[in-house]
């Protein structure tokens, strides 16, 4: 297999990066953490739990019984596992990504092991194809906007039949698989995983910042790249991130191989207060601006489905089509474009509003640095984030609030055939709600609220920092953009009230 030539990082645009914007708290000081790091079997050891769970999730899903608030695959899965992987995305960002046994089990058919290092991998490692990857996460929105439309027509996270679930997730499986065995490292978990953008977007929110370079000098004089090309401590960054220029945690998957390589042992993992990787890139990518408003026009849809006016809608549009059931995918696909263009026509808006200031940058003329469009959408889509992170959340907090405790009799009777493991099968836990109803929609609407001061917080420094240069009319912009913010919150929360703490 041709080795190809890493391409030295220029050192050109670094220095605005490096210090102001650096989480300052090194976790990897610690010497019994460091030890663990630099541990082959880390990664394997939060992974394998997650793996035989998993795997178990499919097999009560295959041969369990048809009851799906009773099946281990589907309590587990719904009730419990989609929550927790959100909590994880807004405390930690890629956390879940260190543990995943999707992508896990993939890898270690990929490598040939569970976590001992090897030269030769099962896979014919192939470049992702370059005219692919220009859309950046924006595969990932696509392949995570299909998946849940399968999961809203078969009901499965209803949760409806444990077949079906089971299926998903060997559906899952079966696609990384498949991804790691034709193309080199972890390009599914780049490119095609469901909840990758979704995880990268939201997990911006969250305090790890992932793994970064300690010495900024030390990095850019490095001449060996271990962190990038491997070393026989540890493979090449499965995520093509090099730690010297990281930004954010979108594509840190704290899998720790920077770390082990590091011959200078110029890698730590840091963390950093909320909400440092919306604010702290100088730069920012159009494909994650546009992946945070299309997974906000899904959440949206996932919301407006429950009103009172969708089945109606539906239906009619069935009626129309010939389509056979829900969601109907006009209006699937209709509703999420139509949030997505809501967001972006109001960018448009500040941005004709604001005027566009003439900025000298050659000393000779004067040249307009706000003439596209996606220099206005880009940042201020950023800002939006807190809001979509907390909607996915407070989404999810119906079923657990309800149902979360029936993992308890799950677990004595997993395939729901009558079976008493452990004497809890026939709990009172199976009907008890963690909250009443008003409960749920009292935390639905807290976790919006505190979305909207977070994205208010995002979208007031992003606007000081990298906006004020752009328009001739400052004070104008700044309430326009925070003022969309409020709508945005306020929408949300009013959303969740009028669905009165559905499922």
């Amino acid at each position: 297999m041709a080795v190809r030539k890493l391409r030295e990082p220029s050192r050109d645009g670094m220095e605005e990066h490096f210090a102001p914007s650096d989480p300052k708290i090194d976790l990897a000081r610690n010497p019994l953490l460091a030890k663990m790091l630099r541990s082959r079997p880390f990664q394997f050891l939060f992974i394998l739990p997650n793996q035989l769970i998993f795997w178990f999730v499919i097999v009560a899903g295959l041969f369990g019984a048809a009851v799906p608030t009773r099946n281990f695959a589907t309590v587990i899965t719904w009730y419990i596992w989609f929550c927790v992987v959100f909590l994880l995305m807004v405390g930690v960002g890629r956390g879940w990504c260190l543990m995943c046994p999707f992508g896990g089990f993939a890898e270690w058919v990929q490598r040939r092991s569970f976590f001992q290092r090897h030269k030769i991998s099962l896979t014919l490692g192939l470049k992702w194809p370059k005219s692919w990857s220009k859309v950046g996460i924006l595969s990932s929105v696509g392949v995570f906007i299909v998946l849940t439309w399968f999961e809203e027509f078969y009901n499965i996270a209803g949760p409806g039949k444990p077949l079906f679930t089971s299926l998903l997730v060997f559906g899952v499986i079966g696609l990384a698989l498949i991804t790691f065995l034709t193309f080199e490292r972890r390009t599914f978990c780049r490119y095609l995983c469901p909840l990758t953008a979704l995880i990268g977007t939201v997990g911006s929110t969250g305090m790890v910042a992932g793994f970064r370079t300690r010495d900024r000098d030390v990095c850019l004089s490095c001449e060996t790249k271990d962190c990038m090309r491997g070393s026989e401590n540890g493979y090449p960054c499965p995520w093509y991130e090099w730690p010297g220029s990281a930004t954010s945690n979108l594509t840190c998957g704290l899998c720790s191989e920077c770390f082990k390589n590091c011959p200078k042992d110029n890698v730590g993992l840091f963390v950093q207060r909320p909400l440092t990787s919306l604010v702290a890139p100088t730069s920012r990518r159009s494909d994650v601006a546009w992946a945070i408003l299309c997974l906000f026009g899904l959440v949206l849809f996932q919301q407006l489905n429950a009103l009172p006016f969708y089945v109606p809608l539906d239906n009619w549009l069935n009626n129309i089509t010939g389509f056979p059931g829900y969601p109907n995918p006009v209006d699937y696909l209709g509703i999420i474009a139509l949030g997505t263009a809501v967001c972006a026509g109001f960018y448009a808006l500040v941005r004709w509003a604001g005027g566009i200031r003439l900025v000298d940058t050659s000393g000779s003329r004067k040249t307009h640095l706000a003439h596209t469009f996606s220099a206005w959408v880009t940042p201020l889509a950023y800002g939006l984030t807190p809001i979509v992170a907390a909607d996915y959340l407070a989404r999810q907090l119906p079923r657990f609030w309800d149902h979360a405790l029936r993992i308890i009799p799950a677990i004595s009777d997993p395939f729901a055939v009558g079976w008493n493991l452990f004497g809890t099968a026939h709990s009172n836990l199976y009907n008890v709600h963690l909250l009443p109803t008003s409960g749920v929609i009292l935390s639905q609407v807290l976790l919006a609220v505190i979305g909207g001061v977070g994205a208010l917080y995002v979208t007031h420094r992003i606007l000081n920092r990298d906006m004020r240069h752009l328009t001739a009319r400052p004070v104008l912009v700044n309430v326009l953009a925070l003022g969309f913010v409020v709508v945005a919150t306020a929408s949300v929360a009013a959303l969740y009230v009028a669905m009165g703490g559905i499922q």
